[in-house]
């Protein structure tokens, strides 16, 4: 339908009531006669991803039904469930079909989870002209958002001309604008839900501005990667998805990163006392993540195969699962224990303190001017240091300044020249990129022959099983040999190109 002829009513609810939708639409009576048909009622739940991913996509989920199973709608697709959603839920708790088709590749490995919860009345009242014709239909919906809060009914109504009889729908349209009770829609209901419900809510973060004293943009950008940790520990916790420690994850190495970078501007020595107990932290999460990335990329793994079969590897896939279960039950301990509340709370409370009494002389644009180039000239001379025949832990060293650069950047940026970021930043993320290729080769060559090693010692697993981790063996040292060629260009492109950081800081 046209959104041209969908409009919202300002006035007061009218519940479905005749006589107030009569009311409401004396305008029309004129030249109209108005028909009420049976006032309907509909509960939806709008789903959505923690981090918004259908809405991006353009793409409306509903769970629709008050009681029994309900239905996945994503219009013009509908699936009856046969038995009642838990939510959260991933892509693979999805009947299958065309609604699962539709959003599969928008959630990712992300669960969804009702964003809105919602009843709406409607109402049909069907348009007859003076020979009594219908000449059109008009629905009257009021919408109440019942969760995550209680708004009042947001009404709109949408003219559905009859067949051939566009030119009363657009008359109606007229005449019910120039009442001033009704203006254009330009919006969906689902759009007026999340405005009325003040959502998508925007993510906490911080806020670096060029000339503050460079101890508050320090702790001002610590303060924001501690809201991501704390922001992601329950959906960790509870194994929501697998997104959520990875994000975890991030805050707590940019954290580590930046106390090592510029944590010498704050004071009473914060940097020394804070930073084992991040790299703590960071320890705790670094076996489950593993075993995440490796099970993401298991089904990917097993199709290689050009020798085994993919079910060849279901020992082993079980093997990771076991493995998987009691690294996060190791996890969540850590993340539930007082150990780690203390941690946090005394962080924040830390660094709120220095980010409101600003007491650095130098501000945050030297700051960055001077870690920038110093970050980037260590990078570049480890750079320059790289041969095809240098040993992995000296490419791997590598790897990690480049991390230390990158989450530089991300905090500086406030106070860095737009284009010449942009620049510097896609270099980086190429030399990135085949660094991470090579990491990934060569840590999975070693990790699989631990497991193999693992399964031997518990009970031979099936001759098959072992052919086709060697298969996979294989493939992960072709990987990184293919990486290891593409480094030497990758590093040469980014030496010839790294000058541009001196004149990176506004």
């Amino acid at each position: 339908m046209p959104t041209d002829l969908t409009l919202r009513w300002r006035g007061r609810p009218t519940r479905g009531e005749p006589a107030e939708l009569e009311r409401a639409l004396a305008a029309i009576t004129e030249h109209y006669k108005l028909t009420f048909g049976p006032r309907r009622v509909r509960t939806a739940s709008y789903l959505d991803t923690v981090d918004w991913r259908l809405r991006r996509r353009g793409l409306v989920l509903t769970h629709e039904g008050a009681s029994g199973s309900g239905s996945l709608v994503l219009a013009p697709h509908s699936v009856k469930l046969t038995e009642p959603p838990a939510w959260p839920a991933r892509v693979e708790a999805l009947p299958e079909g065309a609604v699962r088709d539709a959003v599969a590749d928008a959630m990712w490995v992300r669960a969804i989870a009702p964003k809105v919860r919602s009843r709406t009345m409607f109402r049909e009242i069907v348009l007859s002209d003076a020979e009594g014709e219908e000449a059109g239909r008009i629905e009257w919906a009021e919408a109440t958002a019942v969760h995550p809060v209680r708004t009042g009914p947001l009404a709109r109504v949408t003219v559905r001309p009859a067949a051939g009889r566009r030119r009363d729908g657009k008359e109606v349209v007229r005449i019910l604008l120039g009442t001033g009770e009704f203006e254009r829609a330009g919006s969906t209901e689902y759009d007026d839900l999340l405005r009325a419900c003040e959502l998508p809510e925007e993510k906490p973060g911080f806020e670096i501005t060029p000339g503050m004293p460079a101890d508050t943009a320090v702790a001002t950008a610590l303060l924001g990667f501690a809201d991501a940790i704390t922001a992601n520990v329950d959906g960790t916790v509870d194994d929501i998805d697998p997104e959520y420690l990875h994000e975890l994850r991030v805050a707590v190495r940019r954290t580590r990163s930046l106390l090592k970078i510029a944590g010498d501007v704050l004071p009473d020595e914060l940097a020394t006392r804070y930073k084992p107990r991040f790299k703590e932290l960071g320890d705790l999460t670094t076996p489950s993540r593993d075993l995440d990335v490796y099970l993401l990329e298991f089904d990917a793994l097993a199709r290689t195969l050009t020798v085994g079969e993919p079910e060849d590897l279901a020992p082993f896939e079980a093997h990771l699962r076991r493995h998987q279960d009691t690294a996060h039950k190791t996890l969540a301990r850590g993340l539930r224990a007082q150990r780690f509340v203390k941690l946090m709370d005394g962080w924040r409370a830390t660094l709120t303190t220095v980010a409101e009494s600003g007491r650095a002389k130098t501000t945050v644009g030297e700051l960055a001017t001077d870690r920038l180039r110093r970050l980037a000239k260590h990078v570049k001379s480890r750079a320059k240091a790289l041969t095809p025949e240098s040993p992995a832990e000296q490419v791997h060293d590598l790897r990690k300044r480049c991390k230390e650069l990158r989450y530089a950047l991300e905090v500086f940026r406030p106070v860095c020249d737009p284009a010449v970021y942009r620049s510097v930043l896609k270099d980086l993320k190429r030399l990135q990129d085949v660094l991470g290729a090579f990491q990934d080769g060569e840590v999975q060559s070693q990790t699989l022959r631990v497991y193999a090693q693992e399964m031997l010692d518990a009970g031979p697993p099936p001759a098959a099983t072992l052919l086709a981790m060697g298969e996979l063996l294989a493939g992960f040292i072709r990987h990184e040999a293919e990486a290891r060629h593409d480094l030497t260009a990758a590093v040469k492109t980014f030496v010839a190109r790294a000058g541009r950081f001196s004149s990176l800081v506004r």
